[in-house]
């Protein structure tokens, strides 16, 4: 047995020798990079905003949706809200199912109702943010004001479309 294991060792230390000295080696490096540019996109589909089922308009209403951006760290970003569907110059509304009747309302970017929000123009300001890197859920407020309603219209399901847009 034991001239048998000194015969397995003899090849494969030959096997080894000749291994060894039969191969060079060589190496090379590579660089590996990537370029990240600012951007910013809405990430999660926004959530509706709903007053629910109210009776009379003589007291004010609020609600609130979430919007969700993703940005570039750093990346300096404005979310805008257009007019809806429904608005009358000035105001945004709700409207009934034949567009006839109308709910008026205001959209906020503070829980505290004082700060407009919009595009820019007429119906608010834009709101600016900072990239994180990550997802940002962003409230928008809501509110159905009780004098912005002359009366209360007829009873009936009122709705609007809000587009929110990002730029960066």
């Amino acid at each position: 047995m034991a001239v048998h294991r000194n015969y397995l060792y003899g090849i494969l230390a030959s096997t080894l020798i000749w291994s060894s000295t039969s191969f060079g080696q060589t190496s090379d490096t590579f660089d590996v990079n990537i370029t990240i540019e600012d951007s910013c996109e809405l990430t999660t589909p926004a959530t509706d905003m709903s007053f629910g089922t109210v009776q009379l308009l003589n007291t004010a209403y609020t609600a609130t949706s979430t919007v969700s951006v993703t940005c570039t760290t750093d990346a300096a970003y404005d979310l805008a809200l257009d007019q809806g569907g429904n608005d009358s110059a000035t105001t945004r509304r709700m409207a009934d199912v034949g567009a006839t009747n109308f709910v008026s309302y205001r959209l906020y970017s503070d829980s505290g109702h004082s700060a407009l929000w919009g595009d820019g123009t007429t119906f608010g300001s834009v709101k600016a943010g900072t990239g994180t890197g990550i997802e940002q859920d962003i409230t928008v407020y809501g509110r159905v004001e009780a004098g912005d309603n002359a009366t209360t219209p007829p009873a009936g399901t009122y709705s609007d479309t809000v587009t929110v847009s990002v730029t960066f």
